[in-house]
Parts: structure tokens; sequence; C-alpha cells
């Protein structure tokens, strides 16, 4: 395959009239359209050509269930009541939690329907009132503290470690047309490599159009390492990742862990102790930990633990580092570790931010991460919030809350390309040069600051075999 372009993206700047060349699967060779030549096997395409994006963090679980359930973005009160109005049973996904009142809640709670409803960040989930009596759990037995109340009276709301009290009460519907529709969603945004965060969908991903690097659940660690499971194992469709760990909760259910308590207290999900010996054993075992971290106080913890473990591991990762305690700066810059934030979460986050956190200084700071570590790998946390790569560097270089904290549009571009292939344990993929894999996307226009928000992505494809057209 050879496709003729206005231009091929290669190590950050457009090389205009060039083209490429894809054999088997491979990108054999960048040279001048002039070249190539015409023939049965060249195609011309009316745009630039892009390394097809890497998404470094997605839930696929959760895309799934919104596109076979009800997707409650953006929904009011009144709009959850019209569409439970005639249901029975009611799953509803992706609903801001923080939208609704405690009397609202508990108004749901009491209704006689069987609703369940789980929050747009994923850490925190509704039950109501008949559903629970439906069932055998017993709340006496869950942490209060994870539980919501209006004057000791409890409205249904089970969050962070809670949820796993309640989570076999979701309705799963996986099939092909939802595989698909799973697919297209990815690939309409350029994406062609996800890193997939969900553990009970990813034997559904092994051979589709999109490739998948799968993370490992912290629950099977033991049964990964006797199947021999490494990060980085796998073939070019689907990879393992690294376990995933849980240290702390959300910004918007506040039970994201900060230091001193402050500006508020949230929830350690995980003792330091227990985490640190997650590290060494899966380290050990040559499978890498992704850490979900994002109060001050989480972020000190998973610092330290992969400080103390860097001998055996430079590569595991820190999942969102949102809020970074000033006093660990030197831990940050110290410390060999992959960042991987999510950009559009602060744009998403700004009124959560500015209710909650004060004034707090390193927040979503992508610049001084880069500047501590001289690389860093974006996703989106999708469903959460929109898997648009322009949507991420957009946020990433205008930064809605601190200029300072903006970085270079050819550093955001990399967070999403060749850093993403090398941090995702996949370096065979994320930039065009010769000897790595066919996946580009064709964009109908070069990336710039000032059209970030109005470009289009055309095609995509895979190994050199059109994946997605417009």
């Amino acid at each position: 395959m050879k496709i003729k372009g206005k231009g091929v993206y290669s190590n950050g700047k457009i090389l205009k009239d060039y083209g490429i060349v894809i054999e088997e699967g491979y990108i054999k060779e960048i040279i001048p359209n002039s070249e190539i030549g015409t023939n049965d096997n060249t195609i011309s395409v009316d745009g630039f050509i892009y390394p097809a994006f890497i998404e470094s963090h997605a839930h696929i679980g959760e895309i799934a269930n919104i596109l076979s359930h009800i997707n409650g973005e953006n929904f009011s009160f009144d709009e959850i009541i019209s569409a439970i109005e005639d249901r029975d049973v009611s799953f509803i996904f992706n609903v801001n939690f923080n939208k609704l009142s405690k009397e609202q809640f508990r108004h749901l709670f009491n209704l006689d329907k069987k609703i369940y409803m789980q929050s747009k960040d994923e850490h925190s989930v509704f039950v109501s009132k008949r559903f629970l009596e439906s069932t055998s759990i017993n709340r006496e037995s869950i942490d209060k503290n994870s539980l919501v109340f209006i004057d000791n009276e409890f409205i249904g709301i089970f969050k962070d470690n809670a949820i796993g009290s309640v989570k076999h009460l979701k309705e799963i519907k996986i099939d092909e047309s939802v595989l698909v529709k799973v697919e297209d969603y990815f690939l309409s945004r350029g994406i062609v490599t996800i890193t997939n965060f969900d553990f009970y969908i990813k034997d559904y991903l092994k051979d589709r159009k999109i490739r998948i690097v799968q993370g490992i659940q912290k629950d099977y660690l033991d049964d990964a390492i006797l199947e021999g499971i490494k990060t980085g194992q796998g073939n070019d469709n689907f990879v393992y990742g690294p376990l995933k760990v849980f240290l702390d909760g959300s910004l918007g259910s506040q039970t994201a862990k900060m230091k001193d308590d402050y500006p508020f207290k949230g929830l350690l999900l995980l003792e330091e102790g227990a985490f640190d010996e997650i590290v060494k054993k899966a380290n050990e075992n040559g499978i890498l930990v992704a850490v979900h971290a994002i109060g001050s106080e989480a972020v000190h913890i998973a610092l330290k633990v992969f400080n103390k473990y860097k001998g055996l591991s430079k590569m595991n990762r820190i999942e969102h580092l949102q809020f970074i305690d000033q006093s660990d700066l030197p831990l940050l810059k110290e410390t060999p570790f992959i960042p991987s934030m999510q950009p559009i979460h602060a744009k998403g986050d700004v009124d959560l931010y500015k209710k909650y956190m004060q004034g707090f200084r390193y927040a979503y700071a992508f610049n001084t991460v880069l500047k501590s570590k001289g690389f860093l790998i974006f996703g989106s946390d999708a469903p959460v919030e929109d898997a648009s790569v322009f949507y991420g560097i957009n946020a990433a270089v205008k930064h809605p809350l601190f200029y300072e904290e903006s970085i270079q549009l050819d550093k955001a571009i990399s967070a999403y390309t060749d850093w993403g292939g090398i941090y995702n344990y996949v370096p065979n993929r994320g930039s065009i040069e010769k000897g790595k894999l066919g996946d580009i996307v064709i964009l109908k226009n070069e990336i710039l600051e000032d059209n970030l928000l109005n470009n289009e992505i055309l095609s995509v494809f895979k190994g050199g075999e059109i994946a997605w057209t417009k």
C-alpha cells in the first residue's frame, strides 16, 4: 500500500507533499509523493498523514455499558425520572452525581422501582431500596464512610470500596453489535491502540479492528503469575499491560486522599504496606503496576513505593496524578515512573476544582510533570470524558486553570503518539518511521493550536488497511 498525502507528520514536523509505503502491515519508507508513482496499490488522500493515536487510559467495558443501556450524561433529576418512568428495572450509566441533591437521591431510593445508577467518574453507585431488598446484601457489614446518609438515613449511594458489595447487580450486555460500536467510537477519533482498564470484557477484545493493551486486575495477580503473564506479552493486536491498583477515589466524590486532609480528607483504599507488597511481588514477576492516585497523599504513597523499587522497574505508572503536594516535587523528579494523565479532566473538572480545591496549586500539573520526567502519556478515562484527542490536546496546550501548566503542541501530540507507544509497552507503534506498524490517521488539516476543535478525522488505517472512513 502506497499513500500520497498533503504531508506526513514525522519527528515532530510535517514533511509537505510526502507519502508513505506500507508493506505487510509495517511502514517501509517515507518518500516524496513525486517518487511514489501511480498504480493499483496507490491511493491519494486529501489530508495530512499522522500516526494513529494511542489512548493510554480507557474503560472499554463501561463504554459498552453506555452503548447498551441508558446514557445518563448531563441528565437532570427530572430527566432521570422520565427515563425510568416506564421501566421496572433501569440501568443508567455516566451520571453526574454532583448535579443531584441528597434529597433527590432519597426520593429515587424510595421509589418502587429497581434502579442502578453509576456515576460519571465510576467511583459511586446508586441502588434503589427495592433493588437492594431483592438481594441478600448486608449493608451493616459495609464501612459507613463509604456510604451516604441524610440524618442517619441511607440514601442508596455506595462509594469506592463499597461498590464491590453491589457491582454484581450491574447488567452487562456485550454482543457483536456493541463491540462494533465500541470500535467505531475509537476509530472515528483516530485511535487504534487503547490501554483498557476494564477486565470483564477482555476476552472479547483479542481480534478486533482496534488494538488492545489489557490491564491486569489486582485480585488476579497470583493467577497471572501462575499463568506466566508478563507486561508487554502478546501480539500486535492484544498485549498484556500493567496491574491496575487503586490507592484512592476521585475529586467528584471527594474520596481522593489528600495530604494532611487538605482541602478535604478523602479515602485511602489501600494502605501503603499492602501497596508496597503488591508492587514488589508484581515487579519481581515481570508485571508492572499502574496505580490510580488522584489525591496528594495517594500520589505521595505511589511515588514513595515506586522509588523504593526502582531497582526492580522504572516503568511502573501513576494514573491521573491530579494533585501533587509542593513538598513532593523533589520526589516527583527523583522517582522513575510513567506519568499517565488525562488533560480533558482539567477542563471537565473546572467547577469541581473551584468548589473543593481552594486554589490548590499543583493540580493537573502537565508542565511540571513534563519538566520533571521529560515525557508523559495522555488518555481520556473514557467514558468519564470523551476520548477525542483533539479535546485532550486543546486542554493540554491551553490549560483551563493554570496557564503555566500548559505544554507545547508537539509534546502534547507525542503524549498521544510516540510516547504513547513506548510507555504503553508497545514500542512498535506511535510514530511514522521504518519498521513501525502501519497504523495511521488522515486528518483534514495539520494539527495547529488554533484548529484543534474544528479539525476532522477523514480515515484511519490499521496495518495499512482501511479500518474506518468518514
